[in-house]
């Protein structure tokens, strides 16, 4: 997940933000950038649709260790500039050598909180990745960032939408996927985060003064060996270790983490099963003119 915003700088009068789930840590990193790879073409898809153009001053929310904002400087190129915002000032310096070794230098970062920091003019546009599910309140978020877009500009996010009552889909059913997609759901809902964010974000919109959104839903589906969704799952679930033991949900050294991708993956293929990852969905609308 990108790295959202923390309590520190926080609006006041807003709904206090629950405690980030994931590690912060270069190990952590790393696993945005696998992530972003594995997400990306569902992230440009959606970026292309909501209208992202060459030229475009665009905003990226929780960017973490860069990896949106990056997508992003190529979709709007050189003479279009791109400001990400986070609070993790250490996930910054990655994002900041990751765009110095690309050679990109339309790409800046402000280490602060996307609701307060100041941020210098009007922007074409506002995007963010998995950011909104970690905020308190998501609506009061979305209003905030879209007051530093232009009337006319586009206001776009994807989140993910996890269902506890189907967690992460295979068939056949029953798999190593479906147990851990189950013990990631159940974590990110007892850590306080909005699970169901995606199909949240339509009403969202409409709650921040937007117009309704246009709306996209993916889903990664795949099987045998080559599938990048098992590192991703099992990932997450390496990420969420501490949390897991902190809320008693597991016992973290019975659950083989470190060999969870090949576990993950070879019962897969013994199986002759294919999973699906959980919604993607995305939600973008234009700022009203008056």
């Amino acid at each position: 997940m990108s790295h959202p915003s923390e309590t520190s700088g926080r609006p006041a009068g807003s709904q206090a933000d629950p405690a980030y789930a994931l590690a912060r840590s270069q190990e952590e990193y790393e696993r945005l950038s696998r992530q972003a790879a594995f997400l990306g073409g569902t992230t440009e898809r959606l970026f292309r649709a909501a209208g992202l153009e060459p030229g475009m001053r665009v905003l990226e929310v929780g960017s973490g260790a860069g990896d949106v904002a990056l997508l992003t400087a190529e979709l709007v190129g050189p003479n279009g500039e791109v400001v990400g915002v986070d609070v993790d000032g250490a996930a910054l310096e990655t994002a900041r050598g990751r765009a110095h070794s690309l050679g990109l230098r339309n790409v800046t970062f402000i280490e602060g909180d996307a609701r307060t920091a100041e941020l210098g003019g009007s922007f074409d546009a506002a995007v963010g990745r998995l950011v909104l599910m970690y905020w308190g309140d998501p609506t009061e978020a979305l209003r905030r960032i879209a007051a530093h877009v232009r009337p006319g500009g586009v206001v776009v996010f994807q989140e993910l939408d996890l269902d506890p009552t189907v967690g992460s889909r295979s068939f056949p059913e029953g798999t190593l996927w479906n147990e851990t997609g189950q013990l990631v759901i159940e974590t990110f809902t007892r850590a306080g985060m909005h699970v169901r964010m995606g199909r949240q974000l339509f009403g969202a919109f409409l709650a921040a003064g937007l117009p309704a959104p246009k709306m996209r839903d993916e889903a990664l589906v795949g099987g045998g060996l080559e599938f990048g969704g098992y590192a991703w799952l099992a990932g997450i679930a390496r990420s969420l270790a501490p949390l897991i033991a902190k809320l008693a949900i597991a016992d973290v050294d019975q659950l083989g983490l470190e060999t969870l991708t090949d576990r993950i993956r070879d019962e897969a293929v013994a199986r002759g099963a294919v999973v699906w990852t959980p919604s993607f969905v995305g939600a973008y609308a234009r700022r009203p003119e008056r």
